[in-house]
């Protein structure tokens, strides 16, 4: 729906089948009189009668609030809403001026699929208004509108991070607790290309807490223990095992808690067997935090290893979650069922193969949890408390690479690898020829996704070993220079 010029009143008017379409501000709420709110308005208030305009005479009458309006004579039919964050949010604390929120953006649902959307975010950001200024926009996956869309929360989710993308956003990683509710849910922020870096180093505090919200007792330990000069795995690994343990079990993310019935301050099950191990010799600079549903599991539930190889960062050696009630494949296994490590080069076709069309990636033996979103952050308040700057991690396979750009993560070394693997995937290129069909891993379909990308790359496509890559994420800070570009998992 592109923009016609702009109408005698100075509006801008967009062309429709259906008449004209003029965008219009509104700053007040007496603005919203006269006008019919469209029949397809809704998805933040569950299409509740009158709920909708309750919702836009509480954004205009917030500090800095407003309205784009998308108006079809006199009925709204989309809208974008900006405003201050409310004082008792997280967002609303200490920053001041200059930060402010998109907390809504709607289409009514018989004028979809027409571009409106992408002209009211244009209409936003075409001029200097927000420049100066960081716009957050918090994705919850509650207000999707599933039902009227037709899409899956994945596909949802994607339109939503492609339309964001465009007009300057990108994903940020945070521990606040409304978007760490819930996996699906993401942070967008466009940081203004005029923005003052003083805004952007007090927005960058509030995207993860200083430290976890432990009780008393827990503040206490990590004060004595956590003090000045306490800066390495090591010096934690010599305390003693009450003491360590105290401080290891905020690495622990609340959905293990609660997927393995785990007390938190014991790290025992209710009937009093241990689900808790922890690997930590005193003369090495690891831990090694193995959670399991059951303390006779072969798999763990959840698996952390953190590392230091140097004094100036805390590395992600790796971690991994399972979902206790989910199928296991043994790719971990030769097909004689001896194990043998995932890395090592020896494969399991058969066991590779369910593992795949039951839609698992190379490396799984059983669904994931999806916990990375909680554990970066808990893995980042630990390194900052340990007066790191970074962490790192590698990518063991192609699809863990990508999943920590998403989160934020840049290349140490490999990133001219998977911009070269991406630019082979692509139509005519050499990895795109490669996709014949002649193995159930190197189908055609494969170039379009992560995962199948990742399963042609362990199949041997490469036609060389896969060449590690090393990222790193500066605490507190996200990057956004994806090497395949709105990437479907």
């Amino acid at each position: 729906m592109p923009v016609s010029p702009q109408s005698a009143e100075g509006l801008p008017r967009l062309d429709s089948s259906e008449g004209d379409v003029i965008l219009r501000p509104l700053t007040a709420t007496d603005h919203l009189d006269g006008l019919v709110l469209g029949e397809g308005l809704g998805a933040y208030c569950r299409h509740r009668a009158g709920q909708t305009r309750m919702i836009l005479q509480r954004v205009l009458a917030a500090p800095e609030g407003r309205l784009l309006a998308a108006l079809a004579e006199d009925t709204l039919i989309g809208y974008l809403a900006i405003f201050r964050p409310a004082a008792e949010e997280r967002w609303g604390q200490s920053v001041g001026p200059g930060l402010v929120e998109l907390g809504a953006l709607e289409v009514d649902r018989a004028w979809r699929r027409r571009g409106l959307a992408r002209a009211l975010l244009r209409a936003a950001f075409n001029g200097a208004e927000l420049d100066k200024a960081i716009v957050i926009a918090p994705q919850y996956a509650t207000d999707w509108d599933l039902e009227g869309s037709g899409l899956t929360w994945r596909e949802y989710r994607q339109l939503i991070l492609r339309l964001f993308r465009r007009h300057g956003f990108a994903e940020f990683v945070t521990d606040e607790p409304l978007v760490a509710a819930d996996p699906r849910n993401c942070l967008l922020v466009r940081v203004g290309p005029a923005a003052a870096p003083a805004l952007y180093q007090a927005f960058r505090s509030l995207l993860t807490e200083v430290s976890p919200r432990v009780s008393a007792a827990e503040t206490d330990r990590r004060q004595h223990y956590l003090g000045a000069g306490f800066t390495a795995i090591q010096q934690i690994n010599q305390l003693p095992p009450e003491e360590r343990e105290a401080i290891y079990r905020r690495l622990i993310p609340p959905r293990v808690i609660e997927a393995s019935s785990l007390e938190p301050g014991t790290g025992r099950d209710p009937s009093g067997n241990r689900l808790v191990t922890y690997l930590c010799p005193p003369d090495q600079k690891f831990v090694r935090i193995e959670v399991r549903a059951d303390p006779r599991d072969q798999d763990c539930v959840y698996l952390l290893k953190l590392t230091q190889p140097t004094e100036e960062l805390v590395e992600i050696a790796f971690i991994i979650a399972n979902d206790p009630q989910a199928e296991r494949f043994d790719v971990d296994r030769d097909p004689a069922g001896n194990p043998v490590g995932i890395l090592s080069g020896i494969r399991n076709p058969a066991e590779e193969m369910r593992a795949m069309r039951a839609g698992l990636a190379p490396g799984q033996v059983r669904r994931g949890l999806r916990l990375f979103r909680q554990a970066l952050p808990l893995v980042e308040s630990f390194a900052s408390e340990l007066g790191k700057e970074q962490i790192s991690v590698e990518g063991l396979f192609y699809h863990h690479a990508i999943l920590y750009e998403r989160y934020g993560f840049g290349y140490l070394t490999g990133r001219d690898r998977l911009e070269e693997i991406h630019r082979g995937f692509q139509p005519g290129g050499v990895l795109h020829r490669r996709l014949d069909g002649s193995t159930p891993f190197r189908v055609p379909e494969a170039s379009a996704t992560v995962r199948g990308r990742s399963w042609a790359i362990r199949d041997g496509i490469l036609e060389e070993p896969w060449r590690v890559p090393r990222l790193y994420k500066i605490i507190g800070q996200a990057m956004a220079m994806p090497t395949f570009p709105n990437c479907v998992y």
